[in-house]
């Protein structure tokens, strides 16, 4: 027996009364089956209500793919009978506001670029919607935005109707529909007809501001990250708060915060250039005085990183008949191997050598190799293992 569905004609009933006419597994949990529901199953994108049964908490609400009931998940036992049921009436709304935006800017992009919705997703904070398209301007995003809430002002009608399979060829849909049955119709009056299962406004200014986030390319298509309603209020709160806080830190307003930052990552990447300048010409003068024993320069270090320990090496080894074997302790032990081009011994042998005593992986060539994730020993070990070895 399929659940009637209450929502599909009345999205604003949070209250109503409905017989348990089944309890089956659902999950390790209790699922209901009733003869009636005001509480929605996750479908088509949108969340599942949640809500009370009896006065017991809904967890989760699905649709059985089988049977086509719509299955109310419980933590605590309901014994079939008469039960009354009291939808979130917070969460509800919410989703009413983020799904009827979406029809609203999904024609927006239709209507002005062709670019049809593949598919919607609405989450906790943020809703989005795939194109098909490969590219989105910023132009496109605000000329879009800006039609979705010119819709939303002129506050239309929105309404539901049913049609048969055989007419919706004719009907004037947004996007062609695959249901061989009845089929459930959402008409933005003069704007947009969309088959659709969830729960929508009345009226679309009930929707509230439509604001558009940000876009990603997902495969060839391009996904449309937005908040509706509610949450384009907090969303556009908390942005004002952050850089107000910005704002402050840099003695600038808060619309002129992008500019200060954008200076300020300038003056720093022009710092972090010339320290790294710096930092070369201090390892000249340091390889400068690593002076080697028997043609090898074996030291030990604590926080030198890979990078630097490598461009230490060459430094050393840019001189003659110099073998270079250093060791550094970081986030892990690593080694670094190097060797003039005068010098016949095979850097990459000799770290086999170190790997197969103190564990690590890494490889190169005869006149360079470096390793990491030593398993054992300290850099001093390491350095001076490799420095006896080298010597025999």
């Amino acid at each position: 027996m399929k659940t009637e569905r209450l929502y599909y004609n009345d999205p604003y009933l949070f209250e109503f009364d409905a017989r348990v006419i089944d309890v089956v597994e659902a999950a390790g949990r209790r699922g209901l089956i009733l003869d009636r529901t005001a509480f929605y199953p996750t479908s088509g994108g949108q969340p599942n209500d949640l809500g009370a049964l009896g006065g017991i908490r809904v967890l989760d609400v699905y649709e059985d793919e089988v049977s086509g009931a719509v299955v109310h998940v419980v933590g605590e036992r309901i014994t079939p009978g008469a039960v009354h049921g009291s939808v979130d009436r917070t969460r509800r709304r919410d989703h009413i506001q983020q799904h009827s935006g979406q029809h609203v800017l999904s024609r927006a992009f239709v209507q002005l670029f062709s670019q049809d919705t593949v598919s919607f997703h609405m989450g906790e904070s943020t809703s989005t919607i795939d194109l098909a398209t490969e590219v989105v301007t910023a132009d496109q995003l605000t000329e879009a935005e800006e039609a979705a809430n010119r819709a939303v002002l002129e506050n239309r009608p929105v309404t539901v109707c049913y049609i048969p399979p055989e007419s919706a060829t004719i009907a004037g849909l947004r996007k062609p529909s695959e249901r061989t049955d009845e089929i459930r119709v959402i008409d933005i009056e003069g704007f947009d007809r969309s088959a659709c299962g969830g729960t929508h406004v009345r009226m679309t200014g009930e929707i509230g501001p439509i604001l558009i986030l940000g876009t990603e390319r997902v495969r060839k298509q391009v996904r449309v990250h937005f908040v509706c309603g509610s949450r384009a209020i907090r969303y556009a709160r908390e942005a004002n708060r952050v850089l107000e806080r910005i704002g402050q830190m840099l003695s600038v307003g808060p619309l002129d915060a992008a500019n200060a930052v954008r200076a300020l990552w300038q003056e720093h990447q022009a710092s972090r250039k010339r320290m790294e300048e710096l930092d070369e010409k201090l390892l000249d003068y340091e390889a400068a005085e690593l002076l080697p024993e028997d043609g090898i320069v074996a030291r030990a270090f604590k926080g030198r990183g890979i990078d630097a320990l490598r461009l230490l090496a060459s430094k050393v080894c840019a001189r003659p008949g110099i073998v270079a074997l250093l060791a550094d302790e970081s986030d892990q032990l690593r080694v670094v191997f190097a060797r003039s081009g005068d010098v016949s011994l095979d850097m990459a042998a000799l770290l086999k050598q170190v790997i197969e005593r103190f564990g690590g992986r890494g490889g190169g060539r005869s006149n360079h190799a470096d390793a990491g994730g030593l398993q054992a020993g300290s850099a001093v070990e390491v350095s001076e293992f490799a420095r006896r070895s080298a010597v025999h």
